[in-house]
């Protein structure tokens, strides 16, 4: 009777250990697609691709756009002091080549023995300017008001005067032979001229 006893454990032991036995495919890691994949030797997707195109496509984006750089000013040759004598309305004796001054009100400015070779006076507002023995070889002065402005011996080789306005100006000792864009009419409206002298005009 003991002995039977001492089996029934025994037996009760298998029966629960085959009643609990685990099916080994249960317990194995599942095998995943990219596992899959990996064994069947295709490349694994796990997403970053999508970045790394986007990525690729800002790069690609950023070196599209051209970089603009700053607008250079050529520098000039006319220093800063001379340049704005202006604001004093005392230019005299001043170094003034190749300035732009266009559009700008130079009223009862004094550019007297300036140099002013090829400066640019287009529609300047010259009103009762100074220029007297000025050196305006090359300058332009188109469609500028030099009323009552006094060019008394100024230099006025190649100087551009088309449309601009003499009303009263006084013009004496200066060849207007040498300049371009004077006409009959601009003459007529001087106060004061003479293309040539030894004299300058009272």
């Amino acid at each position: 009777m003991a002995a039977r006893f001492r089996v029934l454990p025994a037996v009760a032991a298998v029966v629960l250990l085959a009643g609990c036995a685990i099916d080994p495919a249960a317990v194995s890691p599942a095998t995943t697609s990219a596992d899959a994949d990996a064994q069947e030797g295709q490349p694994i997707d796990d997403g970053g691709s999508a970045d790394n195109g986007a990525q690729d496509g800002d790069t690609a984006a950023a070196t599209t756009v051209a970089t603009v750089s700053p607008t250079s000013v050529p520098p000039t040759t006319v220093p800063e002091s001379e340049f704005r004598c202006v604001s004093l309305l005392k230019c005299q004796f001043a170094f003034l080549e190749g300035v732009d001054y266009s559009l700008l009100k130079l009223e009862f400015t004094d550019f007297s023995v300036a140099r002013l070779a090829g400066a640019n006076f287009v529609r300047a507002n010259l009103k009762q300017a100074i220029f007297i023995r000025a050196d305006l070889t090359g300058a332009d002065f188109t469609g500028a008001d030099l009323t009552s402005a006094n060019l008394t011996g100024a230099v006025v080789t190649g100087a551009n005067f088309t449309n601009a306005k003499l009303d009263s100006t006084i013009i004496c000792s200066v060849d207007l032979a040498t300049a371009t864009g004077v006409t009959d009419k601009q003459l007529a409206a001087v106060q004061k001229f003479r293309d040539k002298g030894a004299r300058y005009c009272p």
